[in-house]
C-alpha cells in the first residue's frame, strides 16, 4: 500500500477540471468531504454553497448507503454530477437542463480517472 502524501499539485489538478469544462459544462468543483472548496475551474459564482451543500447531501446518503459511487442531482440551477475520489469529492455542473446525464457522468468519471491515483493517496 502506498503511504499518504500531504502535498497536491493544485495547479495540475486545476487544468485537469478546467479541461473538461466544455461546451455545456458550467463548473467543476473539488471539495473535500467536509464540503470546503479545494479548486474549481468555470463559473464558480457559487462554488462555496454548492460544495458545502454537495457534501452534505453526499454525507447523508452514505449514512443509508455506504457503497454510492456517482450521484446525479437535478435542481433549480442545472444538473449536478458528484462523485467521489478518496475522502474528496468532485463535481460537475452543467446549467443546460438538456445536457444528456450519462454524458456528465462520463465527465466526471473520466476526471475521477484522472486524479484517483494522486488524491486517495493524500491523507
Amino acid at each position: 500500500m502506498e503511504e499518504p502524501k500531504a502535498f497536491v499539485n493544485w495547479q495540475a489538478v486545476q487544468k485537469i477540471l478546467e479541461k473538461e469544462n466544455t461546451k455545456g459544462v458550467s463548473s467543476t468543483l473539488l471539495f473535500n468531504d467536509k464540503g470546503a472548496l479545494l479548486t474549481s475551474a468555470g463559473d464558480v459564482s457559487h462554488e462555496q454553497i454548492i460544495s458545502a451543500i454537495m457534501a452534505n447531501i453526499w454525507k447523508s446518503y452514505t449514512e443509508v448507503q455506504s457503497n454510492i459511487h456517482f450521484m446525479l442531482v437535478d435542481c433549480e440551477e442545472g444538473i449536478l454530477g458528484v462523485s467521489s475520489i478518496g475522502r474528496f469529492r468532485l463535481c460537475m455542473h452543467s446549467k443546460n437542463y438538456d445536457f444528456p446525464p450519462g454524458l456528465l457522468k462520463a465527465k466526471v468519471e473520466r476526471i475521477v480517472a484522472k486524479l484517483d491515483k494522486s488524491l486517495s493517496s493524500v491523507f
